[in-house]
């Protein structure tokens, strides 16, 4: 069996979404549910009255404010999104949580690197789609109800995305930027492979116990080398560039190094496992 075969790949997909369909669109529903209670908090209860301010400071001062209060929504659905993405990349394996789930998944005729990569395409992009997916409609529902209400109509959709997608920012930061965020993604990737159960929660202790590690390492390092950071060098941009390069390249390539031992301890998963690891 060849180790990849596009046409293969793009039927088992397919199958793999119809199966799993009902679940994603509970988890849809509840993720709108969420963002749409929280949008009405943030508009209806989480600041003065909107006729009293109307009355006090005229049209002008309500359109200001309501924009920046609609502006707090999408910056609260941004953080369910990455949330979401944390929770889908921990639970990339739920389907095989049972015995049964997993021999009917382990006997698919398909390579396990096909196997590997449609949980993660079904954990990246649906849970991705979703929640962006979610916010928008949670947000027309609440444009919907201020329409109702006699409110003025503010979507938060544009500046979601302007969050989303930032601009007037350098290349190299954007790139950081998302190497940050894949470095972590690819942390709950491996985490999700690794442990057999709790994993968003053991996978979270790991990172934190490993983060307070590591600046100690670093910190005791910098003391027995006597190396104090020097503030002209921080300042000047020309050198600190190719730092600042490096770590970008170093970042890219541990996120590379954890999914390549996600896809190995998948690779390891037995049927029949009553352990805490999956190996």
């Amino acid at each position: 069996m060849k180790n990849f075969d596009i046409n293969r790949f793009g039927l088992a997909l397919k199958c793999q979404f119809l199966s799993s369909r009902r679940q994603w669109l509970r988890l849809f529903g509840i993720y709108t549910l969420v963002m749409f209670m929280a949008d009405l908090f943030f508009t209806r209860i989480s600041y003065h009255s909107y006729s009293a301010l109307s009355e006090t400071y005229g049209e002008e001062a309500v359109l200001n404010t309501y924009r920046s209060i609609v502006h707090q929504t999408s910056g609260f659905g941004l953080f369910i999104m990455g949330v979401a993405m944390l929770f889908g990349a921990c639970y990339v394996f739920s389907n095989l949580k049972e015995t049964r789930q997993r021999t009917t998944y382990l006997m698919w005729p398909v390579s396990n690197l096909e196997k590997f990569l449609i949980c993660l395409l079904h954990s990246i992009v649906l849970t991705g789609i979703g929640t962006m997916a979610a916010y928008m409609l949670a947000d027309v529902l609440r444009m919907l109800y201020d329409m109702m209400t006699g409110r003025v109509i503010i979507s938060g959709i544009p500046h979601f995305f302007s969050l989303l997608v930032p601009r007037n920012m350098e290349w190299e930061f954007n790139l950081w930027l998302v190497g940050c965020m894949l470095y972590f993604h690819s942390l709950y990737i491996l985490g999700g492979s690794l442990f057999r159960r709790r994993q968003f929660l053991l996978t979270s202790i790991a990172i934190v116990i490993g983060f307070f590690i590591v600046m100690g390492a670093i910190k005791h390092g910098f003391n027995f080398l006597a190396y104090t950071p020097d503030d002209t060098m921080i300042r000047n941009q020309d050198n600190f560039k190719p730092g600042f390069y490096a770590l970008i390249a170093i970042v890219y390539i541990l996120t590379a190094l954890h999914y390549w031992l996600s896809y190995k301890i998948f690779c390891r998963m037995q049927v029949i496992n009553n352990k805490w690891l999956n190996l």
